[in-house]
């Protein structure tokens, strides 16, 4: 964990590679992501569930970043660092992620 990046909303232009894993519940799977933000240095994970919550705004958060890029799945950094001033009810440090998809082999189930 790092303290020298601070909490604050910064949209990271590259896409990343994470490593992806995969589990299967009842027939619903949820893929897991984990990685390292570029932003503020810290490792994470974060999991997509078969079921995404929608955003404000129409979409769904943390899954694909538009219908335009399908590939590209989006995410805010989950990091558990210590980063101020952060909101209540949030974690990371804020930075908004564009991340290569999951292998093709997890997502055919194959």
């Amino acid at each position: 964990m790092t303290s020298a990046t601070p909490y604050r909303f910064h949209p990271h232009g590259d896409t990343l590679t994470f490593e992806w894993t995969v589990q299967d519940f009842d027939g619903e799977r949820e893929f897991t992501v984990t990685g390292t933000c570029p932003v503020c240095g810290c490792s994470m994970t974060h999991s997509f569930g078969p079921i995404q919550p929608t955003v404000a705004k129409g979409g769904f958060l943390g899954r694909r970043k538009s219908p335009a890029e399908p590939e590209v799945w989006s995410m805010s950094c989950a990091c558990d660092g210590y980063h101020q001033p952060r909101p209540e009810r949030l974690g990371g440090c804020g930075a908004l992620l564009n991340l290569a998809p999951p292998p093709a082999h997890l997502t055919t189930g194959g």
